[in-house]
């Protein structure tokens, strides 16, 4: 019956009419150009009511929708004049997004007000959901959950999941759980790049805080042939270290192997050599739990076929967590700094004008373009901004640090500053920039100011 009432939500036009309404009303905010009159509280009220509705549907497109629709509601409207940290709480429980109830003040606290049935509503769905590890009990969101009982259960799984979708979150704890377990286990984490050995080994660190003496050991660079292998350690590397390391030991072998970006499988040489590393590591232990990663691979199967693994559990997410939005910007007068800003909604043939903007800069050139335009519509948050090559982004920088001229440092930033100019150089052009970074992965440079 609750699915019936779905379809029927989903295919009512004047809904649809409205939860676009609201969504852009909600952008138009979000970049400062006005927003919110244009739809009353009676139409968020009813709009909020229509996503609990949907929130309870099987459908993925009905689920998107609901969260959306009530995230902009609660975001547009706040808790003033309805009670919209509970109705949104409804929805998010309904989602199974347990965790992000915590990422709103009124919203975590609003079990309370809730009646009674759906407060047991709540916590039958949130005890679903729980889990204990490592002595910590955590609640997950339904993705996170089925993924969990996969890991747990010694799966091996080609997974597919946006990334937003709490991967990463499941996998730490789910290092933490065998740790604790067992004395002697040997993780090998694959990734693609310098600079994501460096965050997974930082984000495993920390993990394991509080093991103490018993946490495992971090090992990010390859082991020379006559330093003996520990018997419990994770060892963080791309697929060239990863070679390394098995050239240089017969004995290594890795009882889990995590694949990260797995799509990579399929980058030319890299892909070659990746695949080479996977197919040796499974030679020698025939038995490891797996795991390939991808944020948006279609067809899963590939994996159980390339590495004869007939028993590979495909698991894929569409479901997100977070609120994205996709917006294009066209320019209107390059000379004279003028812009417009779409809603891509559901892809680039829907595109929706949400406002025009006068940057007060020429935008001639493409660096002009993506520091001014940055510059404008991020103002008050932190932004990225990805260019091709370190070059590129060094000038990216240096113009949004002089843009930002009037603005004094923080101290954390300043301490960054000193860091670069005694770590790297003292000339080093970044130091300049206090809050702006740079961060190299292949020929794409990600060049930040906070």
């Amino acid at each position: 019956m609750i699915q019936e009432l779905a379809n029927k939500v989903w295919a009512n036009p004047t809904f649809q009419d409205a939860a676009l309404k609201l969504e852009h009303a909600w952008l138009r905010r979000e970049l400062n150009a006005g927003a919110g009159k244009e739809i009353s509280l009676e139409d968020i009220n009813k709009l909020i009511q229509a996503a609990a509705i949907l929130a309870c549907s099987e459908e993925p497109k009905h689920r998107r929708l609901a969260f959306r629709t009530a995230t902009c509601a609660y975001d547009l409207a706040g808790s003033e004049q309805l009670p919209l940290s509970g109705a949104l709480r409804v929805v998010l429980t309904r989602l199974g997004n347990f965790p992000s109830m915590g990422t709103r003040k009124d919203v975590e606290n609003a079990q309370s007000s809730l009646p009674l049935a759906l407060a047991a509503e709540e916590i039958r769905a949130s005890d679903a959901r729980k889990i204990v590890a490592h002595h910590e009990t955590l609640h997950l969101t339904n993705f996170q959950h089925e993924l969990w009982g996969l890991l747990v259960g010694g799966k091996r799984i080609a997974l597919a999941a946006p990334t937003s979708a709490g991967k990463s979150f499941v996998l730490e704890h789910f290092l933490s759980e065998i740790f604790a377990k067992s004395s002697n286990q040997i993780v090998l984490y694959l990734v693609p790049t310098r600079a994501l050995i460096a965050q997974v080994a930082a984000d495993l660190t920390e993990q394991f805080t509080g093991f103490g003496e018993n946490a495992p050991t971090i090992i990010t660079v390859p082991l020379e042939s006559e330093v003996k292998l520990p018997d419990r350690a994770i060892y963080v590397m791309t697929q060239e270290r990863a070679q390394l390391m098995l050239n240089a030991h017969d004995q290594f072998m890795a009882d889990v192997i995590i694949t990260d970006e797995a799509q990579s499988i399929a980058d030319g040489s890299r892909g070659v050599l990746l695949q080479w590393v996977i197919d040796d590591l499974l030679k020698r232990k025939p038995d490891a739990q797996t795991l390939f990663a991808s944020p948006g691979i279609r067809n899963l199967d590939v994996f159980a076929r390339l590495f004869g693994l007939p028993d590979l559990t495909s698991f894929a997410s569409v479901e997100p967590t977070v609120l994205q939005n996709f917006l294009v910007v066209g320019i209107e007068s390059a000379t004279k700094g003028k812009i417009s800003v779409y809603s891509a909604g559901e892809g680039i043939g829907n595109l929706f004008k949400l406002a025009d903007f006068e940057i007060g800069h020429s935008l001639a050139s493409k660096i002009d373009k993506l520091v001014h335009i940055a510059a404008h519509l991020g103002k008050g948050q932190a932004n990225i901004v990805y260019a091709n090559g370190a070059d590129e982004a060094e000038k990216i920088a240096i113009q949004l640090a002089e843009l930002r001229s009037d603005q004094e440092p923080t101290e954390a930033q300043l301490a960054l500053a000193d860091l670069a100019k005694e770590a790297v150089h003292p000339n080093y052009a970044m130091r300049k920039t206090w809050g702006c970074l740079s961060l190299l992965k292949h020929t794409d440079t990600a060049a930040s100011c906070n």
